[in-house]
C-alpha cells in the first residue's frame, strides 16, 4: 500500500486550484486522478506540480512484512490503512515540529473511501497519549478532530495526494505489466517538493517513510538505491 499527502498553505489554496484546473483543461480531462491519465499527462502533472509551493509526503507498505500485527488487527483492511494513515501524519507532525507549527494552524482532509475515519481519529488520539515509538510522538502536532473526510469531486486539491501515491505506487509496483521496469520518473520529478532532512537533504525517513525500514517493503536493488539516494535539491 502507498498513501500520499500534501501540505498546501492556506495563501497559496487559490493559486494551486487554478493551476490544477487549467492542467486537467489542457489535457481534456475532467480531472486529474493518475487513473485517468497516460505515462506522459503524470509526467507532465508531476513537473508542474514540483513548480508549486506545497510539501509531499508519503508512505510505502507491505503488508506481509506486519506478521504479528496483521493479526492483531483481525486482517482487517480498514485498520490497515488506518495504520498507514498513522504513520503518513507522523511524517506530517515531524515537519510540523521542526518548523514550530501547532495543531491550530492544520486542517487535514482524506478523501472519501471505503474507510473508517472515526476509527482513524480514534487510533490518533490513543497514539498521542500513549506514543510508544518515538515517531509516534510528533503526532503531538495533529489534532484528529482537525481530520476531516471530503468526496474528491469536493475538494481538487486531493489530487495532489492522489499523485504522490500513484507515484510511490508506480515506484514499487511489480505486477506483470511493468514486465519487469521500475517507474522512477514521477518520484523523481517530485523530489524537489518532498519534506527532506535540512542537512543531507534526503528523503527517506522524513518525506517518504518505508514501513518499517528500507529492507521490509522489499525493493529490488534498483529501487533501493534510487530511493537511498533520493534527495530535494
Amino acid at each position: 500500500m502507498t498513501l500520499g499527502g500534501v501540505l498546501v498553505p492556506e495563501a497559496q489554496l487559490n493559486e494551486v486550484s487554478d493551476v490544477l484546473e487549467d492542467l486537467a483543461k489542457g489535457f481534456s480531462k475532467p480531472d486529474l486522478h493518475c487513473s485517468k491519465l497516460n505515462h506522459n499527462q503524470i509526467c507532465a502533472l508531476a513537473r508542474e506540480v514540483s513548480k508549486l509551493r506545497i510539501l509531499a509526503f508519503g508512505v510505502i507498505s507491505l503488508k506481509s512484512t506486519l506478521r504479528g500485527y496483521r493479526r492483531e488487527i483481525g486482517y482487517n483492511d480498514k485498520h490497515y490503512y488506518n495504520k498507514c494513515a498513522q504513520y503518513l501524519l507522523e511524517r506530517l507532525g515531524l515537519f510540523m515540529r521542526r518548523n514550530c507549527i501547532t495543531e491550530d494552524d492544520l486542517s487535514v482532509v482524506f478523501e472519501e473511501g471505503n474507510f473508517n475515519y472515526s476509527a482513524l481519529r480514534t487510533l490518533i488520539s490513543a497514539c498521542r497519549r500513549n506514543p510508544i515509538r518515538p515517531a509516534t510522538k510528533n503526532l503531538a502536532r495533529v489534532n484528529p478532530q482537525s481530520i476531516m473526510v471530503r468526496a474528491k469531486e469536493d475538494e481538487p486539491l486531493l489530487q495532489l495526494a492522489d499523485l504522490v501515491a500513484h507515484s510511490l505506487y508506480k515506484l514499487v509496483d511489480d505486477s506483470p505489466r511493468m514486465y519487469g521496469l521500475k517507474e522512477t520518473r514521477y518520484v523523481d520529478e517530485l523530489r524537489t517538493r518532498f519534506f527532506a532532512d535540512k542537512v543531507t537533504s534526503k528523503i527517506l525517513g522524513f518525506g517518504i517513510y518505508a514501513v518499517h525500514n528500507l529492507e521490509q517493503i522489499q525493493p529490488d536493488l534498483e529501487v533501493k538505491q534510487f530511493l537511498q539516494n533520493l534527495n530535494n535539491s
